[in-house]
């Protein structure tokens, strides 16, 4: 019976240094076929619409530290007041340059709701509230720094604004009030450095 178990100790220990030579060797021709290659962009500057962006028409501002992980700022104008986000990016799959399609999710705090009542600037105001979301970045060209970014948002809004929404419908001077989308869609042009 000893002899046995030992056959067997040794027949996995055989298994698994064979298994972490065959590892190591991987690595080492990983290692030499990337020398001297950009694994990924560490700036992002994108022009859009949508709240990921910061307002109906804003810019977006993204520090990627690690390949998983991005870091956001936003600005832009909603028909009423400024807007403004920052949040993080969370990769599904690593930001790899080699890589044109991306998913990721958000969340993001800022400006996230506004109301614009034509003809009656006293009720115009925005929001702010913290928005999650599930987004694509599409890059083209060689380099892959060039492409779109697509993302369905669904912000979080605050009871101020739900409480404003109400005493709009119920105003009986606002005519043809539209109720808000629960999600919202963002899309941008963008450029890595």
């Amino acid at each position: 019976m000893k002899r046995k178990a030992l056959l067997f100790w040794t027949f996995l220990m055989f298994l698994a240094v064979t298994a972490e030579a065959q590892q190591a060797f991987t690595y080492q021709k990983i290692e030499n076929k990337n020398v001297g290659f950009q694994d990924r962009n560490r700036l992002d500057f994108g022009v859009g619409l949508g709240i990921e962006n910061g307002g109906l028409l804003g810019v977006q501002l993204e520090y990627t530290p690690i390949s998983r992980l991005g870091i956001f700022i936003s600005g832009g104008y909603y028909m009423v007041d400024a807007g403004y986000g920052a949040g993080l990016k969370g990769y599904l799959m690593p930001k790899k340059v080699e890589k044109p399609f991306r998913l990721y999710a958000l969340a993001m705090y800022g400006t996230n709701s506004a109301i614009y009542v034509e003809g009656a600037s006293e009720y115009n105001k925005v929001y702010v509230g913290p928005c999650f979301g599930l987004g694509m970045e599409m890059r083209f060209g060689k380099k892959k720094a060039n492409g779109f970014n697509v993302s369905l948002v669904v912000p979080v809004r605050s009871n101020e604004y739900s409480d404003d929404v109400e005493m709009l419908k119920n105003n009986p001077y606002i005519e043809n009030f539209t109720e808000p989308l629960p999600v919202t869609f963002s899309m941008a042009y963008h450029h890595e450095f």
